[in-house]
């Protein structure tokens, strides 16, 4: 076993579409992976040079779209682009400007219920959610988030409000290279017990 401090530490996340609009209603997507759930509530990082990071802060609403793993091509296409104009010197030997990322991945945008940024219809998952607080960590943010309503497609439901692992196959980055779900293993012990 080998020891060392790596300049990046990225052992997989599942991908999130995320959605914002700025003051004036321009939507934006970000690809981002940076996430984690608990219960109705969520935490995301976003880099300060992302554009939805300046648009969280004038318009403090969201939506987590969740692709599926056969969507990576689709996401990835959208990569490479950002909003931000102009783009930020740090960026800008990678990236290009871009107004519209839902036209250029393919994207259809579709109203959300409850908060501004709209849904996107390809997602199976969509889940609205509203800024509770911004946390400045210098570079980036944590942004805590509470989920108002989550979107799915009807095979995806079970029990009337979870989501059905056996169904879902969501996108997965991992070390900057795209995954789905392999073969299942197995169920939780407490899942076990319920049985």
């Amino acid at each position: 076993m080998q020891s060392f401090l790596p300049n990046m530490f990225y052992y997989g996340f599942p991908v999130v579409l995320l959605t914002t609009t700025d003051e004036k209603g321009n939507a934006n997507i970000t690809p981002i992976s940076c996430t984690f759930t608990l219960s109705t509530h969520a935490v995301m990082a976003l880099v300060k040079l992302n554009k939805a990071y300046e648009n969280v802060l004038v318009v403090p609403e969201v939506v987590f779209n969740l692709p599926t793993a056969s969507m990576w091509e689709q996401v990835d296409t959208i990569a490479p682009y950002t909003a931000k104009n102009p783009v930020p010197a740090q960026k800008a030997e990678k990236y290009t400007f871009a107004q519209d990322k839902f036209a250029i991945g393919g994207f259809t945008p579709l109203p959300s219920q409850k908060v501004r940024p709209p849904r996107i219809a390809q997602c199976p998952i969509q889940a609205e959610a509203k800024v509770t607080e911004v946390i400045d960590r210098n570079g980036y943010v944590l942004v805590e988030l509470e989920f108002v309503v989550v979107h799915a497609e009807d095979h995806l439901v079970m029990d009337g409000d979870k989501i059905n692992p056996l169904a879902w196959n969501p996108l997965i980055y991992n070390f900057k290279h795209y995954y789905g779900l392999g073969e299942h293993k197995g169920v939780n012990f407490a899942l076990r017990s319920q049985q």
